[in-house]
């Protein structure tokens, strides 16, 4: 029995060997990695938003989108500097702690969540004009916000927000 079985193994396996290959089938030109790039179409920038005055509406994505397009919003800011921003997601906010004889200070953003809602972002959000903390939303509130999306430097770190924002 021993013999039958390596015998049917090792005829298995040389079949197996001779059809990988077809020596009649043409093989295709190889081209340098610079020839691939230089043929390769240009990608097209396809628009985040089809609403006139709004660069990125990221309330017409889906949350896996949305959550990746916020994720690279904070990963690259400098590609979204000056772009007018539409999201909606809960309102919250964040204090800061009195340091140095600076006061506390109160910021409001916009938080979303990812498909599965165990992961979330937020981007801050500064009304147009002067107004008061009355003006804001009550936190954990549904909003849609609409912003012109810039970056600033607070003790030495980079954030990022949406400036002469507006509520609907």
């Amino acid at each position: 029995m021993k013999p039958v079985f390596s015998l049917w193994l090792l005829l298995s396996l040389l079949l197996s060997l001779a059809a990988c290959g077809d020596a009649s089938a043409p093989t295709p030109p190889q081209t340098a990695p610079e020839q691939a790039a230089q043929t390769a179409p240009a990608p097209e920038e396809t628009p985040l938003s089809s609403t006139p005055g709004i660069d990125i509406d990221l309330t017409a994505l889906s949350r896996t989108m949305v959550y990746s397009e916020v994720y690279n919003m904070m990963m690259t800011p400098e590609n979204y500097i000056g772009k007018v921003v539409r999201m909606n997601g809960l309102c919250s906010t964040f204090e800061s702690v009195a340091v140095d004889g600076q006061e506390a200070r109160v910021y409001y953003t916009c938080i979303i969540f990812d498909a599965t809602a165990c992961c979330s972002q937020g981007i801050e959000f500064v009304l147009a004009g002067d107004t008061g903390a009355e003006a804001y939303p009550p936190v954990d509130t549904e909003i849609t916000v609409t912003g012109t999306f810039q970056t600033y430097d607070e003790n030495g770190i980079l954030y990022c927000h949406l400036v002469d924002a507006t509520l609907e």
